[in-house]
């Protein structure tokens, strides 16, 4: 019998799910290839494991048998590759880190720059992902640390610390410098605002901010690439409304930073897994990115109090930003 971990895998979670949709969420694929992997799992082991019908989802008698020496496999496949992964990575001087196009517009390079001049010879990966996903790649091992503004109050097997809160702004031409200084919905609706896409944990933020003062939210524009909204505002083609760190004036000419009074902030934050910190290089990331979070996003009181509004873990599997 030759059963792969990731089989042993499918099976638990449809077994803890009894949902093929949701469990081809989880594992990034789609129902018909989730189906046909538990077909070959079905195969490998001679049984039927679950039985459906068009409304239900259950196991099988042969699949609850099973079902407890399957997770016990999958433990200590998942011990065994946590402690080969960690030497491994120790061993070679190399992290690896997912965080969202915002973060690695701004923290991440500040943090590779660090890092380098304190350990010339770390090896840094970089992921270039979406909130959820960056989660995800944490679970499987494919990266080290995920830097996230998504808050995943069910992550028992993750550890969480929160680095820094960074309010929203204006970002402009020096034609198109915005009158409004304050936090008002009523107001900001009135400039032609650029924002991200539908879905994305900056727009939702933002759409909740602005149904909190009953003001509908529509920008002339919904872009999802920083470069591109940066193109745009340099050509006056609106006003764009993002977390302050999104874009960076200081090199991309021609954009000019206005702050708003009272403007809402996002909660950005660190995952690593269970156990990891035992890691001496994981430890010095974190302290890395902790001074660096102190430094570039000290608290600021722009005439009050930011409003602070979490993430939502309702945020769509295709959230960035």
């Amino acid at each position: 019998m030759n059963l792969t971990p990731r089989q042993l895998r499918i099976f638990v979670l449809l077994a803890e799910t009894l949902n093929f949709q949701r469990a081809a969420e989880i594992l990034h694929v789609t129902q018909p290839t989730l189906s046909k992997l538990l077909k070959d799992t079905e195969e490998t082991l001679g049984i039927k494991l679950f039985e459906r019908t068009t409304r239900s989802v259950r196991l099988s008698r042969e699949g609850q048998h099973i079902l407890g020496i399957a997770r016990r496999l999958m433990t200590q496949h998942e011990k065994g590759m946590h402690e080969l992964t960690q030497r491994l990575r120790d061993r070679n001087n190399r992290v690896s880190v997912a965080a969202l196009p915002t973060l690695a517009a701004s923290l991440v390079p500040l943090l590779i720059g660090c890092l380098a001049s304190k350990q010339p010879r770390i090896e840094v990966e970089f992921f270039d992902s979406i909130a959820s996903e960056a989660l995800q790649l944490l679970r499987d091992r494919q990266v080290d640390i995920a830097i996230t503004t998504l808050r995943d109050e069910d992550a028992s097997d993750l550890v969480y610390e929160e680095l820094f809160a960074e309010p929203f702004a204006l970002f402009h031409s020096a034609q198109m410098k915005p009158d409004v200084r304050h936090w008002i919905p009523a107001k900001l609706a009135r400039l032609p605002l650029i924002s991200m896409p539908p879905g994305t944990s900056v727009r939702s933020l933002t759409d909740r901010a602005f149904q909190a003062a009953s003001e509908p939210f529509n920008p002339v524009y919904s872009l999802r690439d920083l470069n591109t909204i940066a193109r745009f505002v340099q050509h006056n083609c609106g006003i764009a409304l993002l977390p302050e760190s999104s874009l960076d004036n200081s090199t991309q000419r021609g954009v000019r930073k206005s702050h708003l009074h009272g403007a809402i902030s996002r909660s950005v934050g660190v995952y690593v897994r269970q156990g990891d910190l035992r890691s001496p290089l994981l430890r010095l990331v974190l302290s890395e990115l902790r001074l660096l979070s102190r430094a570039h996003h000290p608290p600021k009181e722009h005439g009050g109090k930011p409003m602070r509004i979490e993430p939502s873990a309702a945020v769509s599997d295709d959230s960035r930003a």
